[in-house]
């Protein structure tokens, strides 16, 4: 998490305009053309700066050794383009090339738990007998160079398609359940997690608030430390 904050605050430094909040005036694309944050970010014909694609989602685990994640508790958490390049053809495309930042967090159902032996392998099993307050789930935290075209549907209608490259910086495991007065807290930093996967990202988008459908074919950890399973994510995106 303090990855994270550290990450955002300094793309938000970089994002700050140096003088003034206003608009461009239209020109005979005003149909596709809209202005983004003038003067920083515009969206012009031509190449422009872009940042956006702030989105929500629920996380799934899919896979023959899938573990029972609980989607309704497990979170994606993203920054598609902190900051980006995006051009314009002023005839509904647009291509946008940037870096991002994402964040998962696999969410066990009741009575599953992530557990290490000592070799480092990741097993799913279940939680002794009488324990109570159980919780268990994996995070990981990736930078992402998203490669996005756009196409106008409609007035004010995108469909949206590509892919994201995400190098998967960190990766931990936390159980914790308690045995009668005892409270056991089990962690690790060292999941052997893939160090580079690849999304496929959809979706559509109405003005600046959109639905996107993301998917992962890759195992999450590495062949042998872990069991197989890749991601799908659903939800909300916002300015992409």
């Amino acid at each position: 998490m303090k990855t994270i904050i550290k990450v955002l605050t300094l793309a938000s430094l970089l994002l700050i305009p140096l003088k003034g909040w206003g608009s461009v005036p239209a020109d005979d694309e005003t149909e596709y053309i809209q202005v983004d944050w003038y003067p920083l970010l515009t969206d012009s014909v031509g190449w422009n700066i872009t940042s956006g694609g702030l989105a929500i989602g629920f996380v799934d685990a899919l896979g023959s050794q899938a573990p029972q994640v609980a989607m309704g508790r497990s979170i994606e958490l993203s920054w598609i383009n902190v900051i980006g390049a995006k051009y314009n053809n002023g005839k509904g495309q647009r291509f946008t090339i940037g870096l991002g930042i994402d964040w998962k967090n696999y969410k066990l159902s009741s009575g599953h738990a992530f557990l290490r032996d000592e070799a480092g392998v990741i097993s799913v099993g279940g939680f002794p007998a009488g324990a109570d307050k159980c919780a268990s789930r994996i995070k990981v935290f990736s930078l992402g160079v998203p490669i996005i075209f756009r196409q106008r549907i409609a007035r004010k209608t995108d469909l949206f398609l590509g892919e994201v490259t995400n190098f998967n910086l960190h990766a931990s495991l936390h159980t914790t359940y308690r045995v009668g007065d005892e409270k056991v807290d089990l962690k690790s930093n060292n999941i052997h997690q893939s160090p580079v996967t690849v999304d496929l990202i959809t979706g559509v988008q109405y003005k600046k608030v959109g639905a996107y459908l993301r998917y992962c074919p890759f195992r999450v950890i590495k062949d042998g430390y872990g069991p197989d399973f890749s991601t799908l994510a659903v939800g909300l995106v916002f300015g992409l």
